[in-house]
């Protein structure tokens, strides 16, 4: 058999010379594009990742460029043990290989203090309200007692001197003086006139006649403008002789009309008040 002319002349010399062209033509374009992923891939080439956790964001990012890398965050928490704005953990992590040109993520501390809303701690035994205050990630720093009807209970809540009032937002971590009652009222004294007063000057009066401000009521639900509210109701009415240590329930809101407004419950109170004096 002539095989030169079996592989020119033949249908079948044909056919199979085209197949293995073919196999020679994606060997080939197999090779090429292997060989050209190597080198945009960089295959073979590492770099070991450094250790970022405490740095800042800069500082990795200087550190990340000199191994070819570069840093994507990804997510942001609060941890009051490390410093805002630094780097707690990575990903991939450290001493790890990877290779150029690829993004490095992490995960930063928070650049603010997280603040959390205070609840009503009010009329709650001290021992419930120390664990309250701890497991919202509060501390307690001292206990103030002040004459109370009765003992043990929380009377106010004070964070930098100042009353806090349920709802304000406090750092994380922040040292708080719980106010509690002792039980122990110290003689009698005479409700002072709180009608046309804010929160804050009223909470003054009352604690220097040896009484507590008890439940606070808001028209409507003030929005950081408590300072705009006034009192325009208050229980025990004013001039009032009852125990040091006593409640005061107070009414606020932004209507000075409000102040002309009678209640139909305190002229109750009045009257049942004089109908004892007169028996």
């Amino acid at each position: 058999m002539d095989f030169k002319k079996f592989w020119k002349e033949s249908t079948f010399g044909y056919i199979v010379n085209r197949i293995v062209l073919a196999i020679v033509i994606i060997v080939g374009l197999a090779m090429i594009t292997l060989f050209i992923i190597d080198i945009y891939t960089h295959h073979g080439e590492t770099e070991t990742v450094p250790d970022l956790r405490g740095l800042y964001i800069n500082e990795a990012e200087e550190m990340l460029s000199n191994h070819g890398l570069f840093p994507e965050i990804i997510d942001s928490v609060f941890d009051k043990d490390k410093k805002l704005g630094t780097i707690i953990d990575q990903i991939p992590g450290p001493n790890s290989s990877v290779k150029k040109n690829r993004p490095i993520f992490l995960i930063i501390n928070s650049k603010q203090i997280k603040q959390i809303p205070v609840p009503d701690f009010r009329d709650i035994s001290f021992r419930q309200a120390t664990s309250m205050i701890k497991a919202i990630g509060l501390n307690v720093s001292r206990v103030e007692y002040k004459p109370s009807e009765y003992k043990d209970l929380v009377i106010d809540l004070k964070y930098n001197g100042l009353s806090v009032t349920p709802g304000m937002r406090i750092p994380v971590g922040s040292m708080m003086i719980l106010v509690v009652g002792n039980g122990l009222g110290l003689g009698n004294s005479m409700v002072p006139p709180l009608k046309g007063m804010t929160l804050e000057d009223a909470k003054l009066i009352v604690m220097a006649d040896s009484l507590i401000v008890g439940s606070v009521i808001y028209d409507i639900e003030p929005s950081g403008d408590e300072s705009d509210y006034i009192i325009y109701r208050q229980r025990p009415r004013d001039g009032k002789t009852v125990s040091s240590g006593s409640r005061i329930d107070v009414w606020l809101s932004k209507d000075r009309s409000m102040l002309e407004k009678t209640f139909e419950e305190d002229n109750e109170e009045t009257t049942k008040e004089s109908e004892e004096e007169f028996f």
